[in-house]
């Protein structure tokens, strides 16, 4: 699965530039680092780092709105660090093929963006101290999940995106039928039956773009 994901993936990427010929439509590619961490297990932070790389297709709508259609590799994960008073260590990586949809509205040099993003995993992989993990708890194997982005034109045709990205759907189930830890950090008590129905990613992502 993970042969043909990227061969999918490889053909897109190198159509973009031909695609060019209809002026309301804008063939881009991007790369970046993700930073993501997962709810339930304990870890706290953006600390797991990975890449993302993928193209796009911005089909312009009027002159301030557009639309934006892209595939993606994107690496999300946890971790956990040996420290001075812990020798525990814990690293989770589960790799992704991610199609996003995208609203984008321009201001001057910016532009602002909402997406529903649908994911298919193509592996996990799960170590602590000890090695990796035996019998591991297996994701899911699709994601959906809601991205917010600014993107910031400094010099045409380059730009850089931020993005932030939250699982809508669990993407793994907890250990045991006990939700959530009480002691982190909630919302209220539909956040807490929220986060009780599995663990959810969430990431940060910074990319560079280029437009053709």
């Amino acid at each position: 699965m993970l042969r043909i994901g990227l061969i999918y993936f490889t053909i897109i990427c190198a159509q973009l530039p031909h695609l060019s010929w209809a002026q309301s439509f804008t063939p881009s590619v991007q790369a970046g680092i993700t930073a993501s961490q997962i709810s339930g297990d304990g870890a706290y932070g953006f600390v797991q780092f990975g890449g993302i790389a993928g193209g796009s297709i911005n089909y312009n709508w009027g002159a301030d709105w557009s639309v934006n259609f892209g595939i993606r590799a994107n690496q999300k994960g946890a971790r956990i660090y040996k420290s001075s008073s812990s020798i525990n260590t814990y690293r989770l990586r589960v790799n992704y093929i991610e199609t996003p949809l995208s609203l984008k509205y321009a201001y001057k040099s910016f532009r602002f963006s909402v997406a529903p993003v649908f994911g298919v995993k193509i592996n996990q992989r799960e170590r602590t101290q000890f090695g990796e993990v035996d019998n591991p708890r297996i994701f899911k194997d699709t994601e959906w999940s809601a991205q917010f982005s600014i993107q910031y034109v400094f010099k045409e045709p380059w730009s850089i995106k931020l993005s932030y990205q939250n699982s809508l759907t669990p993407v793994r189930n907890h250990k045991i039928d006990q939700a959530y830890p009480p002691s982190n950090f909630v919302l209220g008590e539909f956040h807490q039956k929220l986060l009780n129905k599995g663990q959810y990613f969430s990431a940060l992502s910074i990319a560079a773009i280029y437009n053709f």
